[in-house]
């Protein structure tokens, strides 16, 4: 990990900084309302920042996704980094604990709508989703299985924060 931030559990006082954050990274709300939406219904699995000296600049969030009529899976996302602390591998060392936690949980596969050019160094690939269904499917929707077996195809139930149509 880069000494100059540390990665932890969000707290409930990081919820504003959070949102500013998140407002900054992405130029729009959209994803502070999806934060929003998850967290009053409760829908939050795990959520850890990076603190550098006491300041939020990074940020990563994971809920729970629904495989119908299977056991479920997990959802990576929204994720963000402050734009003046680009580079500094907040976003590397905030997935890769993020994914440690989320593999030691029991959850056997990870979904993430994302870059194409971030998300495969963890391991994340389109293969991962060829047999679930939803309207996210192309070339930017990625999983990534921890371990063989279920679930292993189906159509994917997001959040409600989502506002995702079924596939």
């Amino acid at each position: 990990m880069n000494e100059n931030h540390i990665i932890r559990q969000a707290t409930p006082d990081d919820r504003a900084p959070i949102l500013d954050l998140t407002a900054r990274a992405f130029g729009q709300l959209e994803e502070v309302e999806i934060i929003e939406k998850l967290e009053a219904n409760d829908e939050i699995l795990l959520e850890l920042v990076a603190d550098f000296d006491g300041k939020i600049v990074g940020h990563i969030l994971f809920y729970p996704i629904g495989v119908f009529g299977k056991l479920g899976a997990v959802g990576l996302g929204p994720m963000c980094v402050d734009p003046w602390m680009k580079r500094q591998k907040i976003g590397t060392n905030l997935v890769n604990r993020g994914l440690e936690h989320v593999n030691a949980s029991g959850a056997s596969l990870v979904f993430v709508l994302g870059h194409d050019w971030f998300y495969p160094r963890f391991g994340f690939n389109v293969e991962a989703t060829r047999e679930f269904e939803t309207p996210y499917k192309g070339p930017h929707f990625f999983g990534l299985r921890f371990r063989y077996g279920p679930p292993m195809s189906g159509r994917l139930i997001f959040p409600d924060a989502f506002g995702t149509p079924s596939a």
